[in-house]
């Protein structure tokens, strides 16, 4: 069953409850291949009642391409998408933004801080194209 995203919250912020969610950003040439932003992001995005698919779990030392023939299937099963911040300077994530924007998924940016303890995502935004 698909779920769409409602209007908003309490919170004034869109509803995700039930939306499989993407996430999208940059990892290429970042330490730790960034995945401290995609699970702090993970975990808001849960914490929102969304069902969060998170490529960051995938393993390394493959090549870019292959990831991309894994992650578009899985941004591909979500209808929203939520993109970390720096995502415009990422290849692979720019082509997961044609790609769910063309197929007309709801599309988040993610408002991160860095806190002592790691990441806070403190809210999802709509993203404006």
């Amino acid at each position: 069953m698909t779920v769409k995203p409602k209007e908003l919250n309490e919170q004034g912020l869109i509803d995700l409850a039930g939306v499989k969610v993407y996430i999208a950003g940059p990892m290429t040439g970042l330490p730790q291949f960034n995945r401290p932003a995609f699970y702090a992001a993970e975990a808001y995005l849960q914490g929102q009642g969304a069902r969060v698919m998170n490529p960051a779990v995938l393993p390394d030392g493959w090549e870019h391409d292959a990831y991309m023939r894994i992650a578009i299937p899985m941004l591909m099963e979500c209808e929203a998408v939520a993109f970390l911040p720096g995502w415009q300077q990422s290849r692979g994530a720019r082509q997961e933004f044609t790609r769910a924007h063309a197929f007309g998924l709801v599309l988040l940016q993610l408002d991160i801080e860095e806190i002592p303890l790691g990441l806070l995502v403190r809210q999802h935004l709509p993203l404006m194209v």
